[in-house]
């Protein structure tokens, strides 16, 4: 299951930074190409980070997940649309993370991550004449996290704390709802799941398996209009209709 993952991972990051520059190779001559200030995205989000590892005994039970084993968590992603189908990403993340097993021990911690993301919209790429408000965006990337656990025994009174000495590797990939509510905003929801390249997220390193969290969450997103861009969609046609402008005939 976990090759899978790896693998869909691997085919939306190489989709993402090589189908773009196929498909402006292609591009009729007489298209107006977007210059680097053009379709510019921020979103905002708030959700829940969950724990997979040594310390989570809930990964089947996600009522006790998310209020046992998951925490608050917030973001902002800075995204260069392509055009209406790809998109690059850069994000900074941050999260709190918790959870427990039979025998008394329990851990708390919080991370900060930095990423660099590639973005498929499918419901473009497949239809291109596309004009729902609706979209279904896969991402996936790599990036690095720094973090903080605390964990807590019975038997003794004094905490155990981990700090990283330097910044960890993650990979990730999930999928994004989003929902235009004008030509300059979306309502998103999006999943993700995080495969840290260590164990020490929970400081229990049992099984030699890599420890993983999920992050859940809701946003608002922000389509930067440059002043080249004045009266056009955020894609670059005009405005409303979505589509790329066709050269006038002479």
């Amino acid at each position: 299951m976990k090759k899978r993952i790896k693998i869909l991972i691997l085919a939306v990051i190489i989709t993402g930074f090589v189908m773009p520059q196929t498909l402006s190779a292609q591009q009729w001559g007489g298209r107006r190409k977007s210059g680097f200030w053009d379709l510019w995205a921020i979103n905002a989000n708030v959700g829940l980070s969950s724990f997979f590892g040594d310390l989570s005994i809930y990964d089947k039970d996600y009522a006790e997940k998310f209020t046992k084993e998951s925490g608050p968590a917030f973001g902002v992603v800075l995204t260069k649309h392509i055009n209406n189908k790809f998109g690059i990403s850069g994000q900074l993340l941050y999260g709190t993370l918790k959870g427990q097993n039979n025998s008394n021990v329990s851990f708390k911690a919080n991370f900060i991550e930095y990423n660099l993301h590639a973005r498929v919209d499918f419901i473009n790429l497949f239809s291109p004449d596309n004009i729902s408000k609706f979209g279904i965006v896969g991402f996936a990337g790599i990036g690095q996290f720094v973090f903080k656990t605390t964990k807590y025994e019975s038997n003794t009174n004094d905490p155990d704390v981990q700090n990283t000495g330097v910044p960890e590797f993650v990979y990730f990939g999930g999928i994004d709802i989003y929902y235009k509510v004008a030509d300059q905003f979306d309502i998103t929801a999006s999943m993700a799941l995080r495969q840290a390249r260590n164990d020490k997220l929970d400081d229990v390193n049992k099984n030699e398996n890599y420890d993983y969290y999920t992050i859940i969450n809701f946003g608002v997103t922000y389509h930067i209009v440059s002043s080249k861009a004045s009266g056009r969609s955020r894609y670059g046609g005009s405005r409303g209709s979505g589509r790329m402008p066709m050269r006038r005939r002479r």
